[in-house]
């Protein structure tokens, strides 16, 4: 979509593109590949807005969507004003850690090791995770994602061991062997090829 957008903007004299990459490579150039680095948030749509009525229009994952709907009324936008499309049916939910009382015989969240095979790490999983993607991340582990919703298939990974419970049905197609890390979560210790 870069590329379309960046014509957009020669063929348009009133569209201004703005690329922000959260996680850069070493070959991404500032001002040549990107203009931002990090996140869209609030300080940016500040710093590169005139002051005036705009409409915003959001599209993204789960985590932009809490954070950036929000700020755009905390900032006074009207609420008529923020139109938005989620990833996934539960992109806008704000999911509680929830505790889980274990009962006789049944084994707590927490016993459960996550190995990821490339990377060698083997780590107790985090019931406050909500899903194995975000648990992935947080451990330092990068894997490929993209809608966060189980329907582009990006997170799709090898499951070499163990079995998964997904959060909703996923929309993308998925090889045999495989799961969605971005909507799942361990029902067992777990071997991915990851």
């Amino acid at each position: 979509m870069k590329g379309h957008l960046e014509s957009l903007q020669q063929a348009h004299p009133n569209f201004h593109l703005q690329v922000c990459y959260s996680n850069p490579t070493e070959k991404d150039v500032e001002g040549v590949d990107y203009h931002h680095r990090g996140r869209i948030d609030l300080q940016l749509l500040r710093s590169t807005l005139k002051l005036m009525r705009y409409q915003f229009y959001v599209c993204g994952p789960r985590q932009m969507m809490e954070t950036l709907v929000p700020a755009l009324a905390e900032w006074g936008v009207a609420t008529n004003d923020i139109y938005y499309e989620s990833f996934g049916p539960a992109s806008l939910i704000k999911h509680e850690n929830l505790t889980r009382q274990v009962t006789k015989g049944e084994t707590a969240f927490q016993a459960f090791t996550i190995t990821f095979s490339k990377s060698g790490k083997s780590i107790p999983w985090d019931p406050g995770a909500d899903s194995l993607l975000e648990f992935a991340e947080s451990q330092g582990i990068e894997v490929e994602s993209g809608c966060r919703a189980g329907s582009c298939g990006s997170c799709q990974t090898g499951l070499a061991a163990g079995e998964v419970d997904y959060n909703q049905a996923p929309d993308a197609d998925m090889d045999s062997g495989h799961c969605l890390l971005c909507i799942t979560t361990p029902k067992s210790d777990l071997t991915l090829v990851a």
